[in-house]
């Protein structure tokens, strides 16, 4: 017996609940469909896909917003690095309590090695370098506009990063939502086309469904077609076969053994 069960993957389970709801506008009523309507069927089917591409795009914008934490967090770990030298001019190489005031932490003036530390380094430098304005070095850029520009710069670029995660986060469990909608008033059609339809019905087919009655083989290709192509060259074309995924083609040549090859149906 040939089942229906819906496919797994989103983009297969669309493209089936497409041939379904065109199966809806040309046989709804012929057939007695009334639980599972083409509208309400199109309205679940739009909902889905709109979902899916809006979570898509929040997913795209991802991506686009950590890359600008990590341009931020590395021009401010430029900063704080070049920073750090000239400071040394003024507090020693070596960590002591004259570094404190600067924001540097951990009692260590190496670059911190969190994203969050860094950036409330550069915070504190911005205070520090505003409080001690002869420690500046303008022409190294390494002043309190700076390290304020710095800061800014990444704590709004984590905070749009953040935002974004939430937003996907949304986004998908709307999508989740409104698949299992989908998918619900997909199974409600094949059921109530079980109630309406003969296991064997062809009208199955016309809803991109398999007919329950029918064998899990494949219908024989059929409508060969035979065209001529570059020198030493047959294109062949045939008819899709009902349930078919793939094909074995094979050719003979009189006095030489079979050939074949596999082909996949999408052709």
């Amino acid at each position: 017996m040939a089942s229906n069960l819906l496919p797994s993957g989103l983009q297969d389970l669309f493209t089936l609940a497409e041939d379904m709801a065109d199966g809806l506008h040309g046989h709804e009523v012929a057939v007695g469909v009334k639980q599972n309507t083409e509208a309400a069927f199109r309205a679940d089917l739009t909902a889905a896909i709109t979902a899916q591409t809006n979570h898509v795009a929040a997913q795209t914008a991802k991506v686009a917003l950590s890359t600008a934490v990590t341009v931020a967090d590395s021009n401010g770990k430029a900063f704080i690095s070049t920073a750090r030298n000239v400071l040394a001019t003024y507090l020693g190489n070596g960590y002591s309590q004259a570094w404190d005031a600067t924001g540097f932490p951990d009692q260590s003036t190496a670059v911190p090695g969190t994203q969050a530390k860094r950036q409330a380094l550069l915070q504190a430098l911005q205070s520090y370098f505003t409080a001690t304005p002869a420690q500046e070095n303008p022409p190294l850029n390494i002043t309190a506009a700076r390290a304020g520009q710095l800061f800014t710069a990444l704590s709004d670029a984590r905070s749009a990063a953040n935002d974004g995660n939430t937003d996907a986060g949304q986004k998908k469990n709307t999508r989740d939502a409104a698949e299992k909608t989908l998918r619900n008033r997909m199974s409600g059609l094949v059921g109530e086309l079980g109630q309406l339809l003969d296991a064997n019905d062809p009208l199955w087919l016309a809803f991109g469904l398999n007919q329950p009655g029918a064998t899990n083989l494949p219908d024989v290709a059929d409508s060969l077609i035979l065209t001529v192509g570059g020198t030493g060259t047959v294109l062949a074309d045939w008819s899709d076969a009902s349930r078919a995924t793939r094909y074995r083609v094979f050719k003979q040549v009189v006095g030489v053994c079979y050939h074949g090859f596999r082909r996949h149906r999408d052709r």
